[in-house]
């Protein structure tokens, strides 16, 4: 296996990683679909204070806030400490993709081969919508999708709430995940189809190139 075929895979790894995890962070992370969700489903009869509540667990993911333990109990206070440290750990990911991707690609500029970048953004799309179109598969069967979501990134049943006790499925509940879900599935189906994108448009480049050189 040469060097560019090496690279190529490597990049598309990391690319499907990086835009995966920059679509969590930016549907976990939008204030306004709580808002716009609450609004439209009734949240606010339920608990006039939603909007608050949500941006205070944005603030705690983000590690800008404390949690409010006045609101939330025990069994949630232990769930979202959990949930924090998956997302600050999403983050290390992400940042470790982005030096990789950034680096590969900046390898191929130096050398100037065209065939390198291509491979990266044509295959890279490729794999990232692959992945897209699974997880969308995946989830058309939404109830079982989050079960096993959850299943594989826990090891605890923190994550099972009851409606009666715990207020965090009062205002987010099941709904919210299935719209989070397919707003984040849109957001990586996009990013992946836009690298897919500028990978045919830099193989068709090159190959006029050498045509028109030739």
């Amino acid at each position: 296996m040469n060097r560019n075929r090496i690279l190529i895979i490597i990049f598309c790894i990391f690319a499907l990683l990086l835009y995966l995890l920059s679509s969590v962070r930016i549907t976990a992370f939008d204030e306004k679909m709580y808002t716009s969700f609450f609004s439209a489903n009734n949240i606010y009869s339920k608990l006039p204070d939603a909007g608050a509540r949500a941006g205070n667990l944005i603030g705690y993911i983000r590690g800008s806030q404390e949690l409010n333990r006045t609101f939330f109990n025990e069994k949630e206070a232990l769930h979202m400490k959990d949930v924090k440290s998956l997302f600050t750990l999403s983050y290390a990911m992400l940042a470790i993709s982005m030096l990789l991707c950034a680096a590969i690609m900046a390898y191929a500029f130096f050398k100037k081969d065209i065939k390198l970048i291509s491979g990266c953004l044509l295959f890279g799309g490729i794999s990232s919508v692959g992945a897209a179109i699974l997880l969308f598969l995946l989830s058309l069967n939404f109830q079982a999708f989050f079960t096993l979501f959850h299943k594989t990134l826990f090891t605890n049943n923190l994550w099972l709430m009851d409606p009666l006790a715990d207020k965090i499925i009062v205002l987010l509940p099941e709904a919210f995940f299935r719209l989070a879900a397919i707003r984040m599935l849109l957001t990586f189906g996009m990013l992946s189809l836009g690298m897919l994108i500028a990978g045919i448009i830099v193989r068709w480049m090159s190959k006029r190139m050498k045509h028109v050189c030739a």
